[in-house]
């Protein structure tokens, strides 16, 4: 009897516990996702809310006086630099021992499963297409226009700054070094296999986090998007990875940034001051809001094992995603314009 009454305890407490589980601990699938409750939300989801760097850093800029009040970035005309996966798949070591008379040699290998150029290619189309329909409605209700490539892109000479802009993101020393250690990890061949970007996007070698997070690339992305003519550009980043021996594709989370150029007085000069160099680097562009979010990975699609073909999507709720999305970037967007730093 008392074996049988710890059985039933500890079941009792098992309830219990598992009832007073967080709902973004049990999330197991985009509809979940989708319908928390909006604190559960603003805890998941790191926006607006959770970074008022950038509203200091334009601050700054009218502070020094490089930069006038009537010229505070305003975007109309937002174009989707880059729609890119990245294959977030875990590493798997093992290593060999070759003994001979004479030595001992130690062989460390590094494999996983990665998501082909193709396979890769698809997801990121299957996103955008889910996604890009809501975004550009969201943005077109405050007036703004989501541009693709193929829409900013309308002479060779922009078509050639948008290829050649892959090679001229700058990145903090950081951001280089986390940046290294993630293609070491996650793809040796960028052609091959790993991450790459949406049919019509070039894949820029930074992710929306990493550009709304490090001081050096908003800099480079804000020239890039000032020579194609834009008032800013839309960084989409889908952190995926292959499970189940390759049978399973789970999402670990979705990031998106904007970014844009600054309109500052370029007859004015700014040095010999500490923390020129830096205040110099804003001058070229800043980001201007973020939104992102990582979860327990869940999954989102069955593979053939065999083809490597999708044979099933798990992608309901999605839409509802990229609205709320939608809406705490252009949020964060607005208080970026009125220096509003307020949660």
């Amino acid at each position: 009897m008392k074996s049988l009454y710890k059985r039933l305890r500890f079941t009792a407490l098992a309830i219990f516990f598992l009832g007073m589980s967080s709902p973004i601990d049990a999330q197991k699938s985009m509809q979940d996702l989708a319908e928390l409750k909006d604190r559960k939300w603003d805890k998941l989801v790191k926006s607006y809310k959770n970074n008022s760097t950038w509203i200091d850093q334009l601050k700054g800029l009218l502070n020094e006086d490089l930069l006038s009040e009537d010229n505070l970035p305003n975007p109309k005309k937002i174009g989707v630099l880059t729609m890119q996966i990245w294959d977030k798949s875990i590493t798997k070591i093992s290593k060999s021992t070759t003994r001979t008379s004479f030595s001992t040699t130690t062989t460390t290998l590094y494999s996983k499963n990665y998501l082909t150029a193709s396979g890769s290619n698809i997801v990121a189309d299957k996103f955008l297409d889910n996604m890009l329909p809501i975004l550009k409605t969201k943005f077109e209700e405050e007036n703004i226009s989501l541009l693709e490539p193929k829409d900013y892109l309308t002479n060779e000479e922009k078509t050639n700054i948008y290829k050649e802009g892959v090679n001229k993101v700058e990145l903090s020393g950081l951001s280089k070094s986390l940046q290294k250690l993630n293609k070491f990890f996650t793809k040796k061949d960028l052609e091959v296999q790993g991450s790459l970007s949406a049919t019509g996007y070039e894949f820029y070698p930074l992710s929306a986090k990493l550009v709304s997070s490090d001081f050096k690339a908003p800099a480079s992305v804000g020239l890039i998007a000032e020579d194609l003519e834009l008032d800013a550009v839309l960084v989409i980043t889908i952190n995926v990875s292959l499970e189940n021996r390759g049978k399973s594709l789970m999402l670990h989370g979705i990031e998106t940034a904007l970014v844009g150029p600054i309109d500052d007085d370029t007859s004015k000069e700014f040095k010999g001051v500490i923390g020129a160099g830096m205040m110099n680097k804003y001058r070229d562009g800043l980001s201007f809001s973020s939104v992102y979010f990582e979860v327990e990975p869940f999954e989102i699609a069955e593979l053939d094992k065999k083809s490597g073909e999708f044979e099933e999507w798990y992608l309901e709720g999605l839409d509802t995603v990229t609205s709320r999305m939608s809406d705490d970037l252009i949020t964060g967007l607005k208080k970026f314009i009125a220096l509003d730093k307020s949660r």
